[in-house]
């Protein structure tokens, strides 16, 4: 199959959400298009720690999911398919909480970072993420998502750079513990019922936003690049996804 023909023809798999257009919700499979995407990000990394030195067997999940691997792969996706599939957001993996298939075994890293006020872990980074806000710091944490990736000769084997999908929001949300639900106009709410977050109890550093296996979001482990077989890239396939403006 052409790239074309994957770009025009590609259905996930995945659960159905009810809404109009109705996204699809689903793992990131090794098909014609994880092939592809998978193919792209070894490109990109190879001989690094990004690199997937092990490839899945042909139907399968991709796994080993971790942050640079997920900011990754999410940049692809969005270059190969008009930005039509793409890894999923923390507002996201709430939003659609319910469609997200093997929660209970399974964790997954979003296409977010959690950027919080104080000089902490991977401050390098940290400054980095800053830098292409145009700002110098925060007085809140911050969810940055889309950021695209690139090789660098640094000890993280990676840097952020500037994407046209890239989006930042004032999260108070992330300032203690406890719990978020969806809200149509205001997006990620803390809230008595929903979603447990846990966070960075020192408000420092940047750290990884991803969603564990105890059915939580978490904003503070800062092991970016930590990597296991149960980890999964939850993906969207949006009919509406190349028409929306971002920044």
């Amino acid at each position: 199959m052409s790239e074309t023909k994957i770009h025009q023809d590609y259905q996930l798999q995945g659960n159905p959400v009810i809404e109009v257009p109705v996204p699809l919700v689903g793992n990131l499979v090794y098909d014609e298009l994880g092939e592809l995407v998978l193919a792209r990000l070894n490109e990109r990394f190879r001989g690094n720690s990004i690199e997937y030195s092990q490839l899945p067997n042909k139907g399968q999940s991709i796994s080993f999911s971790s942050t640079p691997r997920a900011l990754a792969i999410n940049q692809i996706l969005r270059e190969e398919t008009n930005n039509r599939i793409r890894v999923l957001s923390p507002e996201e993996v709430v939003r659609y909480w319910n469609s997200i298939p093997d929660k209970p075994d399974t964790y997954s890293d979003t296409n977010s970072i959690a950027v919080y006020q104080n000089e902490g872990p991977h401050e390098a980074l940290r400054k980095r993420v800053l830098q292409i806000l145009g700002i110098e710091s925060t007085d809140e944490p911050l969810i940055v998502s889309n950021l695209g990736i690139e090789r660098a000769d640094n000890d993280y084997g990676f840097t952020f750079v500037e994407s046209q999908y890239q989006e930042s929001i004032k999260a108070p949300f992330l300032q203690k513990d406890g719990k978020v639900e969806y809200d149509a106009e205001k997006g990620l709410v803390s809230s008595e019922n929903g979603i447990s977050i846990y966070t960075s109890s020192d408000q420092s550093g940047l750290r990884r936003a991803c969603r564990d296996w105890d059915g939580d979001l978490v904003f503070w482990y800062d092991r970016l690049w930590g990597s296991y077989a149960d980890g999964r890239v939850n993906v969207v396939s949006d009919p509406a996804g190349s028409r929306r403006k971002f920044r």
